[in-house]
């Protein structure tokens, strides 16, 4: 029937009350936009909630069996009266061609510590090309594009074994098995005619629009794209953005709360492009509110800033990572949030100590470290013999789980052993000068940080 973008979802719900329903709807992109417009119109597909429990089926994409679904489908309701098959995660319409973007989740909430939604992410990958997580590890660069239709991505792929240690995946389905005569034997049900009061609703993360049973599902049904731009341009930040101010907006609403422009501003800076994320810190802010109608500034820091332990983090990172744009950035909030310029240094001098006692390893060269070394060579055999030679004690301050550690020496690869070193002077430099300069607290780190992250001086060419 037609394709419905966010800011068109009102039209597609009042079209349900009126009674105008299609028997199959697909909703497809941001996975939080998604699951609150799937709850929107379950409400309206199905009012009456006593009537709810027993007219709807709930099935889980990753331990869905499309086959078994489609015979849902054909079955008449004992009851009579609607009946709705809602597929969240639905796997039917990947491919190929939305791979990559399974993939850039898959990364997204990897760097964001969510090992289960980078999981969930990976599987989908792996079941496209066909493949286990050792197979893609392995994959030739030359092959990448055939199996999963886009180039290999340069980052070491390591950490996608680690991902799936601490994922139980027993309990999921198995790859459906030639996917698109599924989708063929979906859209021929369809247009042979099911029981009118069966409907189906599928929810996925992303779509191949070039599928028969999509343009099906388009022309007869209703689609719900909820997309949003992952782009670096001004146009995908400026999108990104709108979605978020809607979301806090929205949120605030139901509790009769509204934000003030300076404390939006620093809400959506402060939790970047997380929806969810977004919904529960102004939730927060609203019942911090009590009985006052305005969110402010003030109301911000008191709930939810940034801990000093989060920033500090923030802070080593983006050191480690040579990035010395964002390090200036970092250490300048924190100084403006009110932190002591020593406990920035005293933070970053036990973190470059580290950085040491990894860089003394990587120099010891029996074994020797192979720069680019992937994390199940160096999990199985580097750091095995590494810690077999390793004379005296292992030291206690590295960290104990293996993929933690190979990330260490991964940012270690960046520094010299002896810019290392000498950047321990430069700091008791810095403590010194606002010890006894007078100089500016902020001219004297941001110096600091110039020298620290002099590539020619302490980078490893």
């Amino acid at each position: 029937m037609a394709t419905y973008k966010r800011q068109q979802l009102p039209d597609l719900l009042a079209a349900i009350e009126k009674g105008d329903q299609t028997q199959v709807y697909l909703i497809f992109g941001e996975r939080y936009l998604c699951r609150q417009a799937v709850e929107q119109i379950m409400e309206r597909l199905l009012p009456d909630e006593k009537q709810r429990s027993g007219s709807l089926v709930l099935l889980d994409g990753d331990r869905e069996e499309p086959g078994k679904t489609l015979n849902e489908l054909r079955t008449y309701s004992m009851f009579g009266g609607r009946r709705v098959i809602r597929v969240m995660d639905s796997r039917l319409l990947l491919s190929k061609v939305v791979a990559k973007t399974l993939w850039e989740k898959a990364v997204k909430h990897h760097r964001d510590n969510d090992a289960e939604m980078a999981g969930r992410y990976i599987r989908q990958v792996l079941e496209i090309g066909g493949m286990t997580p050792a197979d893609l590890e392995e994959l030739p660069a030359s092959s990448w594009k055939d199996k999963l239709g886009f180039s290999r991505p340069q980052e070491d792929l390591g950490w996608i074994g680690e991902v799936f240690e601490k994922n139980d995946t027993s309990d999921a389905a198995p790859a459906p098995k030639g996917q698109q005569d599924i989708t063929e034997l979906y859209t021929e049900a369809f247009e042979q005619g099911l029981p009118s009061g069966n409907i189906l609703v599928l929810v996925t993360d992303a779509a191949d629009k070039r599928k028969k049973f999509y343009k099906y599902i388009s022309t007869h049904g209703s689609v719900v794209d909820l997309s949003v731009d992952t782009g670096t341009n001004k146009a995908a930040a400026d999108s990104r953005k709108e979605v978020l101010t809607d979301i806090v907006r929205r949120t605030l609403a139901e509790f009769n709360k509204k934000i003030e422009p300076r404390a939006l501003e620093t809400l959506l800076e402060r939790v970047g492009f997380h929806p969810v994320a977004a919904a529960l810190e102004s939730e927060k802010l609203a019942l911090y509110a009590e009985d006052r109608d305005l969110i402010t500034v003030a109301d911000l820091n008191q709930v939810i800033g940034r801990t000093r332990e989060e920033a500090v983090y923030e802070l080593s990172e983006a050191f480690s990572d040579r990035d010395l744009a964002k390090t200036l950035i970092i250490s300048g909030r924190l100084l403006e949030n009110g932190l002591h310029p020593l406990v920035i240094i005293a933070a970053l001098r036990n973190h470059i100590k580290k950085m040491l006692l990894v860089s003394s390893l990587r120099d010891h060269q029996n074994p020797a470290y192979s720069p680019g070394l992937s994390f199940p060579a160096f999990k199985g055999g580097y750091l095995e013999r590494l810690k077999k030679e390793w004379p005296g004690e292992w030291p206690k301050d590295l960290p104990g789980h293996p993929y933690a550690l190979y990330m260490m020496f991964k940012k270690v690869e960046k520094f010299r052993t002896v810019a290392l070193v000498k950047s321990l002077s430069n700091l008791l430099e810095a403590e010194y000068r606002l010890k006894s300069s007078g100089l500016p607290e902020k001219i004297v780190l941001e110096n600091m940080f110039f020298k620290l992250l002099d590539r020619q001086a302490s980078a490893i060419d």
